[in-house]
């Protein structure tokens, strides 16, 4: 083994030896920190998360777990945060650490290096701020669409002025501020920050089916300044869809975390429930509908276990967005499935709200079809499937 390679090992194996120590570390916390009563109790209040626990996360230091150093950010990359996804989604922790921290957080960094964005940054970490992304324009949309068009901003001489209406913001309810995409005169889009507070901004929460709260968001002659101008053009497009992209893959890492969640609860019941004097999980029908949920769940982790990787190392856009969407449309796909039979595995049981796989089962309906559904990812995937790893556009 040459010194090169020899020290290329000793990185990765202390590479994977720090995520793990960070993975026992972020299980530890958020088993004690977060039980499902805690997320049992918030559904339905006005946030639908605790802000007490996001400053615990900011303790943690895990909402800067992706920034840059010099916004105070450890840049740690997505295999770190991945683990952090991980053990909140397994407890179904509430709060909005993929909204806020990987779509909101990156946007504003891939945005530019200006002083709004430093100061953004800082308030993330540091907990001042949660920032969430507005850019759908469709309540019910039918393909992944990240270009603004109905949402259009226009400038004057005190700054810009943004009207229009975004749908389907999550996490809205407690946000101090929204990343919005916006189309210019131009032609070209933008992205601009939007405090919560500022004139003409409104609002419209509606709960979603895991206690936790959706949005529409009303921006009447909204006016900010020129230094909340984020990006425009094509470093404007660049940064939401990357945002995108990695949210999407984070996403799906929550989905993985459920469905793991779901199946273990599966088979502890078809061990222990007895019937017709000996245990449910001993029937062989039975048996081949479980092995189908491990199937559908180790091709999930081993999709994701590539894409995440990857993630972390610079490449080609479209290609990017391909593994995103490969990794949303399968880790959606097949957390449906698991929570579906997971249901009838339990038999009346499983129906009740009283029963804690019923909050997996809410929480994977959102998480599933929130920044698109299994469907419009694969059709995503197959207009992007062309796309060859040397390929730059």
């Amino acid at each position: 083994m040459t010194a090169m390679h020899a020290d290329s090992e000793a990185s990765r194996l202390e590479k994977a030896e720090d995520l793990r120590q960070l993975r026992e570390s972020a299980e530890d916390f958020a088993s004690r920190a977060s039980p499902l009563v805690r997320a049992r109790g918030l559904r339905g209040t006005a946030l639908g998360y605790d802000r007490a626990f996001w400053d615990a996360l900011v303790e943690q230091g895990w909402t800067g777990l992706l920034a840059p150093q010099e916004c105070g950010g450890f840049a740690q990359g997505f295999a770190a945060a991945a683990v952090i996804v991980d053990a909140l989604a397994m407890q179904l922790a509430p709060e909005p650490f993929v909204p806020a921290v990987v779509f909101a957080g990156r946007a504003i960094e891939l945005s530019g290096g200006g002083p709004v964005h430093a100061e953004l940054l800082q308030d993330l970490v540091g907990g001042k701020s949660i920032p969430v992304v507005a850019f759908e324009e469709q309540s019910i949309a039918t393909a992944v669409d990240l270009t603004p068009r109905t949402v259009r901003a226009e400038k004057f001489s005190g700054g810009w002025r943004i009207s229009g209406t975004k749908f389907n913001v999550r996490a809205a309810a407690g946000a101090d501020g929204f990343v919005v995409s916006a189309s210019l005169p131009t032609g070209s889009q933008s992205l601009f920050w939007v405090p919560v507070a500022s004139a003409g901004v409104a609002v419209e929460s509606r709960q979603t089916t895991d206690g936790g709260d959706s949005a529409t968001l009303a921006l009447d002659g909204v006016v900010v300044p020129d230094r909340h101008l984020l990006s425009q053009g094509s470093r404007a497009e660049e940064a939401l869809t990357r945002a995108f992209d990695e949210a999407l893959v984070m996403t799906s890492v929550e989905l993985l975390a459920i469905q793991r969640a779901m199946f273990a609860m599966s088979l502890d019941y078809l061990r222990n429930r007895v019937q017709f004097g000996r245990p449910i999980g001993s029937f062989q029908t039975l048996q081949h509908r479980a092995v189908d949920l491990l199937i559908q769940k180790e091709l999930t982790a081993a999709a994701l276990g590539e894409i995440v990787e990857r993630l972390d190392h610079e490449g080609a856009p479209r290609m990017r967005s391909r593994d995103a969407s490969r990794a949303k449309a399968r880790a959606a796909a097949a957390a449906v499935q698991i929570a579906k039979d997971s249901v009838q595995f339990h038999g009346a049981i499983g129906y009740t709200d009283e029963f804690d796989l019923g909050l997996y089962v809410q929480r994977t309906i959102v998480l599933s079809a929130w920044l698109g559904n299994a469907w419009m990812h694969r059709r995503r995937f197959a207009a992007l499937d062309n796309v060859t790893e040397g390929a730059q556009a």
